[in-house]
């Protein structure tokens, strides 16, 4: 019996030819499910509105990613592979369900001269699957005042309450501007406000009109308003554009891009506010 038999409990000998084939397998996988998932997504509201809800919870997860968890574990709310979790004192269960996300890799020269990145297959387990299950630390409530106050914080554009405004609030473009109808409710204004922002955001950083990115800045405002808890029944993804059942899958996937992009800037801008606005611990708190 060699050395290796011994430490390995007479396991066969890694085979490295055989683990590259078995990582590119799984990459290969990865790329076809993104592309089936995109597919079911182009003209099932449902399977989209999941992807949805993947990506307002994981929304530094690049869009490949929040596919990919959506169309394996769409519950999932903490992701970490196996290292990770046991690092932390935390141990995976023995068949624990298996989630294949991409990582970047080296960076390669292109025939044509220019640099790409490859990625890599990574096998990462939700925190229901480990030793850990049921308690994940509920994330720290926040006061609907503070949160309209941040989203006033992240939008590029000033607010004017009007009085007879038809609708609860709208971006103009043309005075960059954002109306707000007075009398609202603190969830219908969140709301509101959360669309317009997404659109001024698309039109003032973007470049992308308002009428060009009204659906997106739907979408985006859903996802804000998932992410800090606030009522989205008044949500519907139903009917979506007629357009995506005809786009070519990179194409869509663009789309959903630029959603993560704004999103991105939103909630690191929320955020920024929010710590900043925090009360500071009294003594007892510290303690």
């Amino acid at each position: 019996m060699s050395i290796y038999d011994v430490f390995s409990g007479g396991s066969k000998p890694f085979d490295k030819a055989e683990w590259a084939a078995q990582k590119q397998e799984q990459r290969k996988e990865a790329y076809e499910l993104i592309d089936s998932t995109c597919t079911k997504m182009m003209t099932s509201g449902n399977c989209f509105q999941q992807y949805l809800d993947v990506q307002s919870r994981f929304d530094r997860y690049s869009v490949a990613n929040a596919i990919l968890v959506s169309a394996q574990k769409p519950d999932a709310v903490q992701l970490k592979d196996y290292s990770a979790w046991k690092q932390n004192r935390i141990y995976v269960n023995k068949d624990a369900h298996k989630i294949v996300i991409l990582e970047p890799g080296k960076e390669y020269i292109r025939e044509d001269g220019s640099k790409a990145v490859g990625y890599n297959a990574k096998i990462v387990y939700d925190i229901s699957e480990t030793s850990a299950a049921g308690k994940v630390q509920a994330p720290e409530t926040k006061t609907m005042r503070e949160l309209v106050s941040a989203l006033i914080d992240a939008s590029p554009v000033p607010f004017v309450p009007v009085d007879d405004l038809e609708m609860p609030a709208y971006y103009d473009s043309k005075q960059q501007t954002i109306f707000i109808k007075t009398g609202l409710s603190e969830e219908q204004l969140f709301v509101s406000m959360a669309k317009e922002v997404s659109a001024a955001v698309f039109d003032f950083k973007h470049n992308e009109s308002r009428d060009a990115s009204d659906f997106k800045s739907f979408c985006v405002a859903y996802m804000v308003s998932e992410r800090y808890g606030v009522d989205t029944r008044g949500f519907s993804f139903d009917r979506l554009p007629g357009e995506f059942s005809e786009m070519d899958t990179q194409v869509f996937k663009g789309e959903l891009n630029s959603m993560r992009d704004v999103l991105g800037e939103i909630q690191s801008d929320m955020f920024k506010s929010l710590e900043k606005n925090r009360p500071p611990k009294n003594k007892e708190q510290e303690r």
